[in-house]
């Protein structure tokens, strides 16, 4: 459980740092190669052994507008449009500002990766996601987020950026202004460090993998199957939280609708894209697949099709990619059935 104590000014730290960031996923390690190029020298803790979160569960791909590799496809897009396709997926109720930040920050990122640290980078072009208006999905030439988080850390190391990896922050010490002193850490051996800081980055990713905090912010959700990094345990939450934070569209979620189980294996939701549909256990179709795999988790059911229950059967079936034969792809567990779509 994170751990917020009031600092005194007498607390003894073994090692100090002009800049602390908790979590080395995607977030994290773009934050530590920033600081480096403006001079500053940060250490990135880790509760991983090698660092990979659920960046290195993903595809890794970015979605990006207006950049060099849209353009030399002759694909047009702008962060305006892609703001304007995140509000209409959203339905208005995401943060203006925040939209803002996001879709016109996606672009530069990806040319500052591909133009700094070699990532090569390209445009998907053989399928789209729904809701995004122009092809801008970003990806490695693996479709992997774990080259993407590799070649991260790869080029945190080679700018002799400090990973402490296998280390758990657990407590931060805090002055009377709320001005983070330092964090106690934790190692895989038991033993104890205290590292000071003069700024701290959480880069801790979400809360799916703290029941409680999902059952306090989702509870419709409380008991889905969660699919994602067991780290995500909510840290930045409950420590912003302690330190007088607001909290906000905590709410939230991405879900997805073609997780295999108890198999837990993720079936690219391109499969539906290039003409696949999902089938319950009569072989019935029983959704709009089309809206998107987010969509797709609670269609029909309050806990996304995957809680164990009396065991209906939801199969992914590709019709016809590439000459190949039908195929089920992907089998789930759901506590009732879903009403029949047809098209």
């Amino acid at each position: 459980m994170p751990d917020v104590a009031c600092a005194t000014g007498g607390e003894t730290f073994g090692a100090q740092a002009a800049l602390l960031i908790i979590g080395a996923g995607a977030a994290g390690l773009c934050a530590a190669l920033a600081a480096k190029e403006a001079g500053i020298e940060p250490i990135v803790i880790e509760r991983d052994t090698v660092p990979s979160g659920s960046t290195a569960l993903s595809a890794g791909l970015i979605p990006a507008a207006g950049t060099r590799f849209q353009r030399a496809k002759g694909i047009a897009d702008s962060a305006a449009s892609f703001a304007a396709d995140i509000q209409r997926k959203a339905r208005g109720e995401a943060d203006p500002a925040i939209v803002e930040v996001v879709s016109r920050g996606a672009g530069p990122l990806v040319e500052w990766l591909a133009g700094g640290y070699g990532f090569p980078f390209d445009v998907v072009d053989n399928f789209n996601y729904p809701g995004h208006s122009a092809l801008r999905m970003h990806g490695l030439p693996s479709r992997a987020g774990r080259e993407l988080i590799d070649r991260l850390r790869s080029a945190a190391e080679a700018n002799g950026i400090v990973i402490l990896t296998g280390c758990l922050a657990e407590r931060l010490f805090v002055a009377s202004d709320n001005r983070v002193t330092g964090v106690e850490i934790a190692r895989g051996d038991g033993t104890r460090e205290r590292i000071g800081c003069n700024a701290l980055v959480l880069a801790c990713n979400g809360y799916g993998g703290n029941a409680d905090l999902v059952r306090r912010f989702i509870p419709e959700m409380a008991d889905a199957l969660y699919f994602g990094h067991p780290g995500n345990r909510g840290d930045a939450v409950l420590w912003g939280e302690a330190l007088g934070a607001q909290l906000a569209h905590l709410g939230a979620y991405q879900g997805h609708g073609s997780v295999a189980t108890p198999h837990n294996i993720l079936i690219s939701w391109a499969v539906i894209m290039q003409g696949g549909i999902q089938v319950n256990a009569e072989g019935r179709r029983f959704c709009d697949e089309s809206r998107g795999y987010s969509e797709q988790a609670v269609s029909g059911s309050s806990a996304a099709g995957y809680l164990s229950g009396n065991g209906l059967l939801t199969a992914t079936v590709l019709g016809r990619l590439a000459g190949e034969a039908a195929a089920v792809l992907a089998l789930h567990d759901s506590s009732r059935a879903a009403p029949t779509f047809r098209t």
